[in-house]
């Protein structure tokens, strides 16, 4: 028996309910990526409810850690997904950011708010003040609730570019991907998320005053808005190698091009605001540093990761590995993402190889880079593996939901504190 004329036939049905008379509740382009969303959030609830029983105390002064606000052991759902960067969150949504660094006995930098980026706490704080509700009810509503505009964004971004296959693929090994618990969690993957996919449907859709303020808000979300310039690179080049240029070619190509100098600055703009604010030039960088990240090129930690797993062979493994996803980003299997997904599938997986160091917060910014779903969506259509489709997404709903228990108990709860080299998530 096989689920595949059944599924057929189901989605067959939705594909006539997406006339624009049919009532939105009623389309498949809102109900599905919102029902596959909200099983997967029922996992995560049920993960964090089961494993909070488990959460130590914890209270400020404690070694190994950095606790703002202290909580008592088994604290409930709400306060384990405020775990970890999520005091830092607090701290911000709560105090803001401080005028003056603060500084270790020795005269470093100590850590501080300015390494968070401001537009999830800052609403956070300011949905606390209006509702009076408290950090731990807001942050994580939040963020689940900024998701769920993310997953609807990433379905009709891919549906539109790609197609219906491939939206569904890419909203269920997202939604089912092993650190999707950080959806839930006081973190900006949910809102980095949203940004990033509304600002390649508003290029793609040549929106591009969108575009300006898309990317300003992004800047200000998460450190990543330096991997849109070879995006909209690719677009431009696109656009005038089709002849695709409208009336103005030369306006259009000057306007392009201030406008992935602008995505490039935009990488600046949080430091700046930090060194103005604190009257210290160098106040984002000597920030990182209290986390022991380097603002540089960092290609040479990800070799001796893989040295690290398996020597030489991993390596080996590891340079195979980026050659196949070369040769497949070159191949005409790709070009069909056009070109808005296929830079941002090439130029996010170089900015986390380059920029990011290997802790395991790797992991959860691999979140980011969901055109990697398309390469399955891609491989669930090949002939031998097309009858097997449907029972491939099934088992990829099942493993997730194991691994994405697994990612909670592991870089969410917080049961024990011990001396090791990767302690932060």
């Amino acid at each position: 028996m096989t689920l595949e004329p059944i599924i057929t036939a189901i989605l067959h049905s939705v594909d006539r309910a997406m006339d624009s008379r049919v009532p939105l509740y009623r389309r498949f382009g809102v109900w599905f990526p919102v029902l596959v969303y909200a099983v997967s959030r029922l996992v995560v609830w049920v993960a964090g409810t089961m494993l909070s029983h488990d959460q130590m105390a914890l209270y400020i002064g404690q070694p190994l850690i950095r606790i703002s606000y202290p909580q008592p052991a088994d604290p409930g759902y709400l306060s384990l997904m405020t775990n970890w960067d999520g005091q830092w969150y607090r701290v911000i949504a709560e105090r803001g950011y401080p005028q003056v660094l603060p500084r270790t006995v020795t005269g470093h930098v100590d850590m501080n708010p300015w390494a968070f980026f401001p537009v999830f706490p800052v609403t956070v704080g300011l949905l606390m003040r209006l509702t009076g509700l408290p950090f731990v009810v807001v942050g994580p509503i939040l963020s689940t609730l900024i998701g769920v505009a993310a997953i609807l964004m990433l379905f009709k971004l891919v549906d539109e570019a790609v197609g219906r296959w491939a939206a569904i693929v890419s909203v269920i090994a997202t939604c089912f991907y092993v650190a999707s618990p950080i959806f839930s969690a006081s973190y900006t993957e949910s809102t980095a998320l949203l940004l990033v996919t509304l600002t390649l449907w508003l290029l793609r859709r040549r929106r591009y005053g969108w575009v300006v303020v898309a990317l300003l808000v992004l800047a200000l979300s998460r450190n990543v808005v330096i991997a849109m310039v070879p995006v909209i690179i690719a677009h431009a080049v696109v656009r005038w190698r089709t002849g695709d240029e409208g009336a103005h070619p030369t306006r259009l190509r000057l306007g392009l091009g201030a406008l992935a100098v602008y995505a490039g600055l935009l990488t600046w703009l949080w430091p700046a605001v930090a060194s103005v604010v604190t009257n210290t030039p160098d106040a984002y960088s000597q920030t990182m540093l209290a986390w022991r990240i380097q603002t540089n090129i960092k290609l040479y930690m990800w070799w001796d990761l893989l040295y690290g797993y398996g020597g030489v062979v991993g390596q080996a493994l590891g340079v195979l590995g980026v050659a196949a996803f070369a040769w497949f980003m070159l191949s005409r299997h790709s070009w069909r993402w056009g070109p808005e997904i296929w830079g941002w599938a090439g130029a996010y997986p170089a900015y986390i190889i380059l920029v990011t160091s290997t802790t395991p917060s790797r992991v959860r910014y691999a979140l980011l880079a969901f055109p990697m779903t398309l390469i399955i969506a891609w491989f669930l259509q090949l002939r031998p593996w097309r009858q097997w489709r449907y029972w491939a997404l099934g088992s990829i709903v099942v493993s997730g939901s194991i691994l994405m228990w697994w990612y909670t108990a592991t870089y969410i709860l917080i049961d024990e504190l011990l001396p090791r080299p990767l302690l932060y998530p």
